[in-house]
């Protein structure tokens, strides 16, 4: 006659434990994006790198100082125009994403938004350097 609550007690359990398991592949998701892209920085910073190179080569002098953060715990970089001004680029790894932050340096106009890394390292360099590299 009570075996009806014995039932949805076991019911609502493994409704309870079904929550719980998505809920902990969510974070393991979120834990494993975030070591990837910890472990993709130096490649994305390699690749910023060879395109400041680059068009540095091509304007005939350091036009474009790249510095990189100090805070191991959340990597960043900036590039900086020496010769735009304030012109400034700020990229830092925010969790499974990329934070990036423009200023420019004709209006002081400034910009944020986030970015994916759903790229290949050096797509996803020339996706955050060439925009900002085609304003200077």
């Amino acid at each position: 006659m009570i075996d009806w609550a014995r039932q949805i007690g076991k019911k609502h359990q493994r409704r309870d434990w079904a929550a719980s398991l998505e809920a902990q592949a969510t974070v393991d998701g979120e834990h494993e994006r975030r070591t990837a892209c910890r472990l993709r920085w130096p490649m994305i910073l390699t690749a910023i790198r060879a395109l400041s190179d680059e068009y540095n080569t091509g304007f005939g002098l350091e036009a474009v100082v790249v510095v990189e953060g100090s805070d191991l715990e959340h990597p960043s970089v900036t590039l900086e125009s020496a010769v735009s001004g304030h012109s400034t680029l700020g990229i830092a790894l925010d969790g499974s994403e990329l934070f990036v932050r423009t200023k420019g340096a004709v209006d002081s106009s400034e910009s944020t938004r986030w970015v994916a890394l759903d790229r290949t390292d050096e797509n996803i360099a020339a996706y955050l350097v060439q925009d900002w590299m085609e304003r200077l």
